[in-house]
């Protein structure tokens, strides 16, 4: 986008004056809005949870993080888990609401944008938050649903991205149901369409070069349904060169393995962070 949003900022109100005087509490830490969306045409709500210690505006770190199918926006703010490892995270966390969307511009449903309208959300947050829109200061994350659209984002979008991570995301999806017993997934025919050729345009494992530079890490379950996608998705990554940090969870693809998986994305995030001089 060439210009930044001028939406009303609801989520705001009181961060500013706040931000660099102390202590925020955790209820002024977490809060809500919505964006206009030009892309679909109305507006979606987010969440930001901010760090208790934000850093300058300039250099201050911020990850967006995406939710699962069936899942929205509080699904992690509703968890007792997920919300305590949120607000320990020392940089801004955005939780877009992304629906069913896949975070794609669907080839089969047009005025479905949720890719575009994704990147709007970026382009919200650089505008209204206080933080910095540099690269090395900004990841993106997700789970299911959203581990694949926080790597297509990334790809579609290639530099954006500093800090890629996705929680038993579907990173060999669509395709073809030829993989072992268990370990397929039905393509959404309405979201991706039926042709084989769009599946593979839209599928992470063949655009993985486009992620060269970023710092990955991956959570995969070891029960997992999307295990075998994964695996393709990391040689892929091998194949190229292009390293990534592993975490291997017992457990299946369920919402209480996502939960455990959080705090170490969000670690690595941090240490990323840390690494680009944007955290003390």
């Amino acid at each position: 986008m060439t210009s930044r949003p001028r939406w009303p900022v609801l989520i705001v109100a009181g961060l500013f004056t706040l931000a660099f005087t102390g202590r925020l509490r955790a209820g002024e830490r977490i809060t809500f809005s919505e964006i206009a969306s030009v892309a679909l045409g109305r507006s979606l709500p987010v969440a930001v949870v901010a760090p208790e210690r934000p850093s300058p505006a300039d250099v201050a770190p911020v990850l967006f993080v995406l939710h699962g199918r069936g899942r929205h926006h509080r699904s992690l703010l509703d968890s007792a888990a997920a919300r305590s490892a949120l607000l320990a995270a020392p940089f801004h966390v955005v939780l877009p609401q992304g629906e069913d969307g896949w975070y794609i511009d669907s080839p089969a449903r047009p005025a479905d944008r949720y890719g575009t309208y994704l990147g709007e959300v970026v382009a919200w947050a650089g505008a209204n938050l206080p933080v910095s829109r540099s690269p090395a200061r900004t990841g993106i994350a997700g789970w299911s649903m959203g581990g694949y659209g926080a790597v297509r984002q990334a790809q579609a979008n290639g530099g954006r991205f500093g800090f890629v991570a996705s929680i038993i995301g579907l990173l060999d999806y669509p395709r073809a149901e030829t993989l072992p017993e268990g370990r397929n997934y039905r393509v959404a025919v309405d979201r991706f369409t039926a042709d084989p050729a769009v599946w593979t345009r839209l599928n992470p494992l063949h655009d993985v070069e486009t992620l060269r530079g970023a710092r990955l890490s991956l959570v995969l379950a070891t029960r997992g349904f999307e295990l075998t996608m994964n695996e393709n998705f990391l040689s892929a990554l091998e194949e190229r060169g292009l390293p990534a940090r592993v975490h291997r969870l017992e457990g299946g693809h369920e919402f209480s393995l996502v939960e455990r998986a959080l705090p170490l994305v969000l670690a690595d995030a941090a240490e990323f962070f840390r690494g680009s001089g944007s955290l003390p």
